[in-house]
Formats: C-alpha cells, sequence, structure tokens
C-alpha cells in the first residue's frame, strides 16, 4: 500500500472526535466565511450535515480562547435532562423550554466558574459568589398548588414508687425508689400538594450575568451553540425567545448559532395577536452565514478545486507524522492523483459537502491501495458512499423515494440531464428533506426566464451519485440544464446562471405527475432504476497515466520546435498520452485538455489554449505530417496516430519512443 494512501485512509470523519490542534492545523476557510464569523455580532451559521460547522465553531472558540477570552462551546445533543421532558408532549411547551434554557445556563455557568479558578482571576471569590446566585436563579423551582397545615398539641403525667429488700451471704439489703414523668408539647405539621414548576425571573438573571461579564476578563463572553437542528422543533422559537432576552442585550456577550436550514425554527407568529416569538433573522441576529452556497464545482469551480485540494492537504498533514506529505499543495494533490482529470471528477463527486470529500477519498485509497488514485477509484468510491450512507436514510421516508424515483427518470432518463428548476411559487417537504439529506443540491436561488416574466425559481442539482453508474454510458447527462434560444433550439447548459432566455424544457412541475402512476411503487431506494441501467453501451473509463510514461516526455516540451512550431511535438505528446489513456482518437480540445494535464503535473510550462491547438491542426504542414491520421467528423474532426509515430518520437526527441 502507497503511504499516502494510508494517511488518506484515515482522515478523521467528524470534526468533534479530533484534538484542538488537529482541527487548527487541518482548517480550511470557505471565501469570507471565518472573517465574518469572528466578528462580535450575533449570528446563525446554516449549513447541511457535513458542510463544516462543528469545524468552524470548534476553530473559533480556539482563537477565542487564545486570547483570554471565555468561550463556552455548548452541543444541544448534550443538553437536557434524562427522560426525554423535552420532547415530551403532555408537558406544556413554556415548561419544557424554560428547563432547557435553565440547563443551557447551567453549562454557561460551569465554563465560566471551572475558567476563573483554573486562572486565578484576581477578582475569583466575588465572581464565584455571582456565579452562585446566577445559578440559584436558573434553577429556582416554585410548587404551584395547595398548601394546608396541621397544628396539635399533647400533655401525659407519669408517677410511679417502688420498695425492695433482701438478704443474702454477705448481708441484708434495702432500697426504695420513685420516679416521676411529666412531658408535653405543641406538633406542627406544613403539607403542601401541587406540582414544582421551574421560574427563571429574567430581570434578575440579566441583571446577574450583566455583573458576571463585567468582571470577566476583557469583560467579553462566547457562547458557541451547535447542533440547533436537534432541539424539537416545537421548543426551537422559545428557547430562541428566552436566549435573545436574556444573552442578546447583555454587552460583551456575543451568541453563535450552527444550525440546519430545514430543521430549524427560530420565530413563530401569532396571526390572530400578531404577536411574536423568537429570533428574528437579519434583526436579532445581525447576520445569517450559508455554508451551502459556497464549494459546489458547478457554481466556481476554480473555487471548489482551490478548497478541496487545501482541504485534503491539510487533513493529510495534520495527520502526516513522517514527512510523507509534500508540503506544496499542488505537488501533493498531484502524488494522489493519477492526473488533474481525476482530481476534478472527485471535485464533481464531492458536491461541495467537506465530510463526503473526506469519506469519498478514504474509500477511494482503500480501493487504489498501491496506485494512484484514477476516475475509476473515484466513482466505484462515490458510488459506494452513495448507497451506504444515502440510501440507508431516504428508505426512511418512502415518499421521498417516490419523489426521487421520479427526478430521477425525468431529470436524467427524458431530459438527459442532471439538473432542474422548481419554482419558488410554492414549498415542498420533500424536496426540503432530499436536499437535506444531501441528495439534491442547491446551485443558484432566485433563477429568472425571459419567457416567464415575474417568475423565480431555484435551480437544483442531483447528486453525483444517483447517476455515476451512467457516466461511462451513452446515457450520461449531457450538460447540467436545458436552456431553449428564440428559435426554440435547445442547448445544454453546464455553468449555472441568474437569467435565460427559456427555461421550460428544465422545469420539474411536481403538481403534475405526467401519468407516472408506477411510482407508488417506489418505496424503497432498492427498488430505483437508473435509465436503461440494464441495455446501457458502456465506453471505455479512461486509464491512469504511467509514471514512466510521464518521465519520458521531454523536459523541453513548449519550447522545442519542429519546422518552426512548438505545436508539431506538442500534438505527438498529446496523441500519445491520450492512448495511453485507452482513446485511439481525438479532437481538438481533447489534446489541449491532456497537454495541460501534463503542464499541471510539471506546474512550470505555460497552458495551450484550445483555439490555438485547433489552428494549428487545421493548417496543412500539420495534416501531412506522416505519422497524424485525420478523419473529418463535421465540425469537431479527429485525429490519431499511425504505427509510424515511433520512429519520429525517436526522431524528434533524441530517444526511443515509450511503451504503451
Amino acid at each position: 500500500m502507497r503511504a499516502i494512501n494510508s494517511i488518506l485512509m484515515r482522515l478523521a470523519k467528524r470534526a468533534e472526535k479530533l484534538q484542538p490542534e488537529h482541527l487548527v492545523k487541518s482548517f480550511v476557510d470557505v471565501g469570507p466565511t471565518y472573517t465574518l464569523l469572528s466578528s462580535t455580532d450575533n449570528q446563525i451559521m446554516f449549513g447541511r450535515r457535513g458542510t463544516g460547522k462543528t469545524h468552524f465553531l470548534a476553530v473559533l472558540h480556539n482563537d477565542v480562547f487564545n486570547k483570554g477570552i471565555i468561550s463556552v462551546p455548548i452541543d444541544m445533543r448534550l443538553i437536557g435532562s434524562t427522560g426525554g421532558i423535552f420532547s415530551d408532549q403532555d408537558i406544556p411547551l413554556s415548561e419544557r423550554a424554560t428547563r432547557l434554557l435553565s440547563d443551557t445556563l447551567c453549562m454557561v455557568h460551569e465554563v465560566i466558574l471551572e475558567y476563573i479558578f483554573e486562572h486565578n482571576l484576581e477578582n475569583a471569590t466575588e465572581t464565584a459568589q455571582l456565579l452562585n446566585d446566577f445559578i440559584e436563579q436558573a434553577t429556582t423551582l416554585n410548587i404551584e398548588g395547595i398548601s394546608e397545615k396541621e397544628t396539635g398539641s399533647s400533655n401525659q403525667f407519669a408517677n410511679s414508687t417502688s420498695a425492695k429488700a433482701g438478704f443474702s451471704n454477705i448481708g441484708m439489703s434495702a432500697g426504695l425508689t420513685a420516679s416521676e414523668k411529666t412531658t408535653s408539647g405543641d406538633t406542627t405539621k406544613n403539607k403542601v400538594t401541587g406540582k414544582k414548576v421551574l421560574r427563571i425571573h429574567f430581570g434578575a438573571i440579566t441583571k446577574l450575568l450583566n455583573k458576571i461579564v463585567s468582571k470577566l476578563p476583557n469583560k467579553e463572553l462566547w457562547v458557541l451553540i451547535d447542533e440547533w437542528s436537534e432541539t424539537p422543533l416545537d421548543l426551537q422559537p422559545y428557547l430562541a425567545e428566552l436566549l435573545r432576552r436574556i444573552l442578546f442585550p447583555i454587552p460583551g456577550i456575543t451568541v453563535k448559532i450552527a444550525a440546519i436550514a430545514h430543521r430549524c425554527n427560530f420565530m413563530e407568529h401569532d396571526f390572530e395577536t400578531n404577536a411574536s416569538i423568537g429570533i428574528e433573522l437579519g434583526s436579532d441576529a445581525s447576520s445569517v452565514i450559508n455554508l451551502d452556497e459556497y464549494m459546489v464545482f458547478d457554481n466556481d469551480s476554480e473555487a471548489a478545486k482551490k478548497f478541496f485540494k487545501s482541504l485534503l492537504h491539510r487533513h493529510a498533514i495534520a495527520l502526516d507524522k513522517n514527512s510523507i506529505c509534500d508540503q506544496e499543495v499542488s505537488l501533493f494533490i498531484n502524488d494522489v492523483f493519477s492526473q488533474s482529470s481525476s482530481f476534478d471528477e472527485f471535485v464533481r463527486a464531492v458536491e461541495g459537502v467537506p465530510r463526503d470529500a473526506i469519506n469519498i477519498i478514504s474509500l477511494a485509497a482503500q480501493t487504489a491501495l498501491v496506485s494512484k488514485i484514477s476516475i475509476a477509484h473515484i466513482r466505484k468510491s462515490a458510488q459506494k458512499w452513495f448507497q451506504v450512507n444515502k440510501h440507508a436514510a431516504l428508505n426512511s421516508r418512502p415518499a421521498a423515494v417516490s419523489l426521487l424515483d421520479r427526478i430521477i427518470n425525468e431529470v436524467i432518463g427524458l431530459r438527459k440531464s442532471r439538473g432542474f428548476l422548481i419554482s419558488n411559487d410554492k414549498s415542498y417537504e420533500l424536496i426540503d428533506y432530499l436536499y437535506d439529506m444531501r441528495i439534491i443540491h442547491v446551485l443558484k436561488q432566485g433563477v429568472s426566464a425571459q419567457n416567464a416574466v415575474g417568475k423565480k425559481y431555484t435551480l437544483y442539482a442531483l447528486d453525483y451519485g444517483c447517476y455515476v453508474e451512467l457516466m461511462s454510458s451513452r446515457n450520461a447527462p449531457l450538460g447540467l440544464i436545458i436552456e431553449s434560444d428564440e428559435n426554440d433550439e435547445v442547448q445544454y447548459i453546464e455553468v449555472p446562471k441568474s437569467d435565460y432566455r427559456s427555461v421550460k424544457n428544465s422545469i420539474l412541475d411536481l403538481e403534475i405527475d405526467h401519468g407516472q402512476s408506477r411510482l407508488e411503487l417506489v418505496t424503497s431506494t432498492e427498488h430505483l432504476q437508473l435509465p436503461n441501467k440494464q441495455k446501457r453501451n458502456t465506453i471505455a473509463v479512461e486509464k491512469p497515466l504511467d509514471k514512466k510514461l510521464l518521465n519520458a516526455i521531454p523536459k523541453n516540451i513548449g519550447t522545442l520546435k519542429i519546422t518552426g512550431t512548438i505545436y508539431i511535438p506538442i500534438i505527438l505528446v498529446a496523441l500519445v498520452l491520450r492512448k495511453a489513456k485507452g482513446f485511439d482518437t481525438s479532437c481538438a480540445s481533447d489534446l489541449t485538455k491532456v497537454i495541460n494535464e501534463h503542464i499541471v503535473i510539471n506546474i512550470n510550462r505555460p497552458k495551450i489554449a484550445t483555439n490555438n491547438m485547433s489552428r494549428e491542426l487545421r493548417k496543412d504542414n500539420t495534416l501531412d505530417l506522416d505519422w497524424l491520421v485525420f478523419q473529418k467528423n463535421g465540425r469537431n474532426p479527429l485525429f490519431s496516430l499511425n504505427d509510424k509515430w515511433k520512429k519520429y518520437w525517436k526522431l524528434y526527441f533524441g530517444k526511443t519512443a515509450p511503451r504503451l
């Protein structure tokens, strides 16, 4: 097994399992996210599972703590009493929320108390007394019910006299005893019947907390709440309201909350009374950060590739104890993947989700073992991760499986695309569920079309795992979505836009079932079937390039000229590389791509433009080359090598041609 594959197999899948120093070493920022999160504003950070919310909060906690500021990390999965009272529908919402707040405040008390004694603060005694008062206010129980009082009295008198006489060998003895005992008393009993209810006095506890914060280092306190969505949905507005009343008004307290967008409810509004409880996004919480908006390949391929290069590199470096990984990120990526197209395929497969990325690369390393990771390894691992992780969870919602079956058959089967648009006029719970489960992904919101003025859509893409089996077949998706021009001619679009001419061929209307009554029979992922899955005509998946072949390529490619041009040796090398990958014929863009992959591997050479390659391939002196075969193919002519290429390789480069 390659040592670097061994490291990739051991990458940690969850941030809470890691030590703080490892979290810091492996952290990769997403655009301006960490800068925004580091402000003292109260903020909410949204992101689906696996997008790095816990990692962000852990690094933020570490940075704040290192500045000498007390930070309280709270995992809502671990907050609460036994017995499941927070989910007990028989207990009033207000009482359940108050108990949950009390447990949260107890966590704040515990962290502050531990800090002030560990760091020997000057005013530790005074602060500790304030904390005692604080915890008393946070946990005070009142009894609501009927009070009864019993009063009674008792008097007792006792008198006794006795006389005794006797003889023995020693002599005679006699005795007289008398006793008298009088007892009296009053008894009072208090009996209270009723229910103990937790009452938190907002004014008193806020006043105490304000005093406590004024005694803390830098007069600051950060509260970082993770896994908010684990709180029962009906409780969330009440807990949010209590936090807003107690923590938000105090100068020096900063609150950050990490949540899953479709699994949280920060505000409840009563339209009859026009009253609201909870946190108003954008007002009470001054800014909202959404991690789902970043890192998707289709949105910005270069930004996504840059992020996932750093993600893999930093996670591997953090584990590497034997200096196996190259410190230069580009060289590290070249050592992991067989070619740059393999890395591109990896970034597409992870769909912008860091946890999926770590799991897929770990599985790919297990598959590759002694070789570099190729496209075939990525596809096999992505399919396995989708089936093991996402299929199992999806089976708990048969209706969601039915909907997914419809989307797959309509979008991939009929349209041969992987994206679709849904109108914003109505929300769909099952679509939100598929999104939360990372089965579909949001690429762009607020999309409009010239043929539907005033309408707004959300652009979704199916997860890579939904169609990876088709990637090496003729049934593979041809593009992201279909756009129509003014002549109603369609074309496939790869890069998502905000405005299109016409998107009628890409809209998924969930109100119309198109007569697909068969969908009701699909209630398990075992029944899902890709279009023509059993009858596909497969094409060969490209082979990884051998290291010996890459080393055989002359180092002066890009500067070496044959008959006055650098392109003749470049075209020869490109066709050889394509042939080694398993492709007998290639077009200009194929040759450009493969030569640029080689240039990336050597990192110090300029890239070749496709239009320059096309222009050179149209020239007569190129087409007349003795080793080049030209084949007409409409606007995309194809090129290949004949048996004479080895002779010209030695003629051009002065060494024997590599064996393919």
